[in-house]
């Protein structure tokens, strides 16, 4: 009980649990003891609008404190600053709520519990790119600066040899070596390659689907870097994919930064400069690219552009 709501919840771990039910103070209109077969002291809430929502069985010596202080609380209303404090989140939980609403997926869409995951794994503010569901085989996650394979829920979390928990595992870009397919007719494997997970072998999508979970390091189900993913939804997903294998790319790339140092009293000479840029080309530090962009800036230095 606070002093704006009553809350009720299973486990003493909310975070992972979550709240059960709740009903706001300036909602209550009524509350009772409902008496039951094997819960003799139910505390309910009826609501405004008619609805009986059940708070559990209260033990006999704490029975009359607590249905008083309930009983006060539908009396009193929400605390002005709580009644404030819960528009402002109520407001900001509307505006997050429609923003991952607007992220695009491609395939399955994602389970409750996956979505949590996914959300519970990002800064505040922080959106996925996008999100490719592959039903019970996971989800995989696009995220500015790192990717995320999510291997949550019931069957999920069995297929992947982990019932009753999960697999999470998030790749940053700068770990990713590569974005790999493997397929057959209709089903195959997207594998993310990291230093971590090599792929020294394709992962064929039935190499070891047909065995007992964890029982074979080819199972694509089990394998935290693989989703099983259904050729079409990869063709669908393929030209997202393409755009952040070329972001990797281009964080990957290393930058060149011509500084120009005095020789001798004076400044090096253009041709001083364009032999270094040319040699950096030769070594394929540089592309031809930015060699000529590179070799523009140093001639409109020099006022030769």
């Amino acid at each position: 009980m606070t002093n704006a709501r009553l809350v009720a919840f299973n486990s003493v771990d909310i975070d992972a649990k979550g709240i059960k039910r709740f009903v706001h103070a300036d909602d209550i209109a009524r509350i009772e003891v409902v008496k039951k077969t094997l819960t003799p002291n139910n505390l309910t809430v009826t609501t405004r609008s008619g609805e009986q929502i059940s708070f559990g069985d209260i033990p006999g010596p704490d029975l009359d404190l607590v249905l008083g202080a309930a009983q006060q609380l539908g009396v009193s209303g929400a605390a002005p600053d709580a009644r404030r404090a819960m528009a402002h989140q109520a407001a900001d939980d509307r505006r997050s709520t429609d923003a991952w609403a607007q992220v695009p997926v491609v395939g399955t869409a994602p389970s409750d519990k996956a979505w949590k995951a996914l959300k519970d794994h990002c800064s505040p503010g922080e959106l996925p790119i996008f999100v490719i569901g592959s039903g019970t085989g996971g989800v995989f996650a696009a995220l500015p600066d790192r990717a995320m394979i999510i291997k949550v829920g019931a069957m999920t979390s069995m297929m992947a040899g982990s019932l009753g928990g999960g697999r999470v595992t998030t790749f940053p870009f700068s770990e990713i070596t590569g974005i790999e397919y493997n397929a057959g007719f209709v089903n195959g494997v997207l594998e993310v390659l990291t230093p971590s997970y090599s792929g020294t072998a394709n992962k064929d999508y039935w190499r070891g689907s047909n065995k007992g979970r964890n029982a074979d390091s080819n199972d694509p189900w089990t394998l935290s870097n693989c989703l099983p993913l259904p050729k079409p939804v990869y063709q669908q997903a393929l030209p997202r994919l393409n755009e952040m294998r070329a972001h990797i790319a281009q964080l990957k790339r290393p930058t060149v930064v011509v500084q120009q140092q005095p020789s001798n009293g004076s400044a090096p000479s253009v041709a001083d400069e364009l032999g270094k840029l040319a040699g950096l080309r030769d070594q394929g530090i540089l592309s031809d690219a930015e060699f000529q962009a590179a070799k523009q800036r140093v001639l409109a230095q020099h006022g030769m552009g």
